[in-house]
């Protein structure tokens, strides 16, 4: 009668590790699919950034272009019979200092971008740090 009772007993510790492990590995999944739902919306993030910031750049340009090109002929124009060359000479040096202020500006933006995918990162950092007890 011994062997009846034992098969039970033997069931229930194989079906009670067979569950735990179930339920890790589904913890496992679950907290996988977090972190690359996290990433996936960080790339999303950094793709809307970037095209944002491309479209307000060429709106820049584009604008900042005719506006100088308008004011630079307005005053040569105004100054045709007296300073042109001085006229066109002076806009010439304005138009390189205001381009070494625009790149200037330009490099310290860029470089000044946020860390990429800090948040996964981060997440899966305090991840690393809870599954190995550090």
């Amino acid at each position: 009668m011994n062997g009846p009772q034992q098969a039970p007993e033997d069931g229930e510790p194989r079906a009670g590790v067979f569950t735990s492990l179930r339920q890790a590995v589904a913890t496992l999944v679950a907290l996988a699919h977090t972190r690359l739902d996290l990433f996936s919306t960080e790339i999303e993030e950094q793709a809307e950034r970037v095209v944002w910031i491309v479209l307000w750049g060429v709106a820049a340009v584009c604008l900042v272009s005719v506006a100088l090109l308008v004011c630079g002929l307005a005053l040569v124009v105004a100054f045709w019979d007296t300073h042109r060359v001085l006229a066109a000479g002076g806009l010439a040096l304005v138009s390189v200092i205001a381009a070494a202020v625009a790149v200037y500006g330009f490099l310290s933006r860029a470089q000044a971008r946020p860390h990429l995918f800090r948040a996964t990162l981060d997440e899966l950092a305090r991840d690393h740090e809870r599954l190995s007890g550090s």
